[in-house]
């Protein structure tokens, strides 16, 4: 009876799934007995456990774990007669597997007390946890990396969430809790911006899929950061918007630089004023949008300018230019257009007048503003004007009719004196016989200036800023400002990302000039020795005559052909990108000051759009980037479009699971063979944990809005918890 009832407590003790064990409740947990689970689960026989431990279990345990163990066990027995803790055991192989063991006291027939334990492995679990945390690891490290601000806005709770950049970018801690209401925590908005933040907020109440908007956050320094503000709604099982999760990002430098491009575009450099092309492109728009409002039109003729220049100097007259400029900004509102149109020419538009007479007391005052200006200063001078007046819409409803009119009264004006103001009459339509125009003659105080390079400068802003084909635009560019300006050769050097060569991307080369494109690409800067250095001019290098420069840089420009050349640095920040060129081939060239500030400025137009492109390709292989890295993460993670469910993409892991399922089929008929969603799908409003029948897999899903192209579509990343559930 004895031994049948060893042999079954054998057979029982050998059928327990894992390792069984029982061992004395000694130091070294001596081992009494095993059961043939235990020797499969470590790979050593009952006699090489003996031989090499001398049946101490104590010398199996990994040795940074045995401390733990023998304290827990300690701790444990005092309190209670069972317990279960995680450590590792050698296997015969040198490596350690993971065990759970679950240990309770138990007495033998003598009386002595023992440890009686079940070992179950869990290495496979302990792996998929310590990558379950790698990747959120992971996750978070890249959250951490961009630089924008991630926001979550709980429109039902009426709170809000931030990454933690918001602090790292403004300086101060965002307020979470917000209201409606009055708006608190909208403080930091600059207050124009106050309407577009209500209205952004309105949007995603209101349900609209995905909106953005630019506004200005205040920094802890008090100073305002331009931002885009973009967001994606989220939605209930019944369609109700219960959140909007977006980005904050920093565009305030790319917005100062458009704004300040757009600016020289638009401005006269000397005096501040609109040029010519923007003071009438703002009539005209005017003019056809308000056809019933009372305007004035002065064309302004500074008298005996050129005088002025020959007896004082350009310098004296140039300042003379601004002040008349300054002064007539004050007489005028800011609503009113004032520009510069020549050399010593004006032009002032008053918008929505009361009447006739008040352009006439406005002329007045502006003939008293040009005689009295300079008469108090160290060197008295007098400077007078002669004004032009029309008014509409009874003398032109247009402005090409309107500046006719204008003309016609200054050439009077002019006629009858000088120094006086004459408002259009019918009586002098007569004059326009003579093919007479007041303005657009030679300009008295710059006999070199041009207005072509200002066309020119507009031209080419417009040209990028619309554009869809950047490469096609700017090879454009190129040829029309060659050729506008005589040069041999037009160009662009772009660097590599290291710094240490750049490539000839655009060029254009005049009549009878050999091309130098090929030639030049991946070009190392060690071959030239201090190029770089030849730009800190302004980022400008200018050189009439290449013989000037060191032997080296001589001989690189001599073997392209080049006598002369202007080059103007490609830079964000003050990092150097590479540069623009003009050449001239055919002989040695002096640029004058004009030419050399409009070149610049169409460099810098070129610059700040190329920059864009590139970090548009940047992007692109950043997508690429991220790609790979969503086919090494250890989840299922694929898209779906928000409304129909439909696969828009599948990462390796999700596609190794199930190798027939392509985009475009519905996520729940494709993974679950389902006919509607998944109740239990986060997008439904589930609880995230998922149970897939046809894989025998459980997930914890996660889902997160996003732009598949214009798609509304969501990030689903599904995590591997099947051990887990196993094991609860």
């Amino acid at each position: 009876m004895g031994k049948q009832h060893s042999r079954e407590y054998e057979t029982l003790l050998n059928n327990i799934p894992g390792g069984v064990q029982q061992c004395l409740n000694d130091r070294f947990f001596t081992l009494v007995e095993v059961n043939q689970g235990f020797l499969d689960l470590f790979g050593f026989s009952r006699d090489e456990i003996t031989e090499q431990f001398h049946d101490r279990f104590i010398d199996m345990i990994h040795p940074a774990d045995r401390r733990g163990v023998l304290a827990k066990t300690e701790e444990q027995f005092c309190k209670d007669r069972k317990f279960t803790f995680n450590y590792r055991v050698l296997c015969k192989n040198g490596s350690f597997k993971w065990v759970m063991d679950n240990a309770q006291i138990i007495h033998n027939e003598e009386g002595e007390e023992r440890i009686f334990c079940i070992l179950l492995d869990v290495t496979e679990s302990r792996k998929d946890r310590e990558e379950l945390r790698l990747s959120l690891e992971r996750h978070r490290i890249i959250l951490n990396q961009t630089t924008d601000i991630i926001f979550e806005w709980d429109i039902e709770k009426d709170s809000i969430f931030y990454s933690a950049n918001w602090q790292k970018k403004f300086g101060y801690d965002p307020n979470c809790h917000i209201t409606n209401r009055d708006l608190s925590f909208a403080r930091h908005v600059h207050p124009d911006d106050i309407s577009v933040l209500k209205r952004l907020m309105s949007n995603a109440k209101a349900g609209m899929s995905v909106s953005d908007a630019e506004i200005r956050i205040q920094n802890a320094d008090g100073i305002y950061i331009w931002c885009r503000i973009r967001y994606t709604d989220q939605y209930d099982s019944t369609g109700k918007p219960i959140k909007a999760v977006g980005v904050i990002t920093d565009i305030d430098d790319d917005k100062k630089m458009i704004d300040d491009l757009r600016a020289r575009a638009e401005r006269d450099a000397l005096t501040g004023l609109f040029n010519r092309e923007e003071s009438e492109r703002k009539i005209r728009n005017y003019l056809r949008d308000n056809p019933g409002d009372l305007c004035a039109l002065f064309m302004i003729d500074t008298d005996n300018f050129k005088q002025v220049n020959d007896s004082q100097g350009h310098l004296f007259g140039d300042a003379v230019l601004s002040e008349l400029a300054a002064g007539m900004k004050k007489l005028t509102r800011q609503t009113d257009v004032v520009g510069r149109i020549g050399g010593d020419e004006f032009m002032i538009f008053l918008q929505n007048i009361p009447s006739r007479e008040m352009a006439a007391e406005k002329a007045a005052r502006l003939l008293e503003l040009f005689q009295g200006l300079f008469k108090q200063g160290k060197h008295p001078i007098e400077v007078t004007c002669s004004a032009g007046i029309a008014i509409s819409p009874d003398d032109g409803k247009d402005f090409q009719s309107l500046y006719h009119s204008a003309d016609l009264a200054l050439y009077q004006a002019k006629s009858q004196g000088k120094n006086q103001y004459v408002m259009f009459d019918q009586k002098h339509s007569a004059v326009s016989e003579t093919g007479y125009s007041s303005l657009g003659a030679a300009i008295d105080s710059d006999l070199n200036t041009s207005e072509a390079p200002k066309d020119l400068v507009n031209y080419v802003f417009q040209v990028l800023y619309d554009t869809s084909d950047i490469d096609h635009v700017i090879q454009l560019i190129l040829e029309i400002v060659g050729k506008r300006f005589d040069v041999s050769r037009a160009y662009i050097f772009e660097d590599t990302e290291d710094g240490k060569y750049c490539d000839n991307t655009y060029e254009w080369c005049n009549e009878g000039i050999l091309p130098q494109k090929e030639k030049l690409q991946h070009f190392p800067y060690t071959d030239v020795e201090g190029y770089r250095e030849l730009f800190k001019n302004n980022s400008v290098f200018y050189c009439r005559d290449i013989h000037a420069l060191t032997p080296v840089q001589t001989a690189l420009f001599e073997d392209q052909g080049i006598c002369s050349t202007l080059q103007c640095a490609i830079l964000e920040g003050e990092t150097f990108h590479g540069f623009v060129g003009f050449d001239k081939c055919t002989g040695m060239r002096l640029w004058n000051k004009e030419e050399i500030a409009t070149l610049t400025l169409i460099s810098q137009l070129l610059t700040t759009f190329l920059l864009k492109k590139r970090t548009s390709a940047h992007d692109s292989e950043l997508a690429i980037r991220l790609n790979t890295i969503l086919d090494t993460q250890d989840a299922y993670i694929y898209a779906i479009e928000r409304d129909t469910y439909e696969l828009l993409y599948l990462n390796l892991k999700t596609r190794e699971l199930a190798p027939h399922i392509k985009p475009g089929a519905a996520c729940y008929e494709a993974f679950f063979d389902r006919e509607v969603p998944c109740n239990t799908c986060p997008l439904a409003g589930g609880v995230g944990e998922i149970y897939n029948p046809l894989y025998g897999v459980w997930t914890r899903a996660k889902g997160s809005p996003m732009k598949w192209g214009e798609l509304d579509a969501y990030l689903l990343t599904c995590f591997d918890i099947t051990e887990y559930k196993k094991m609860q």
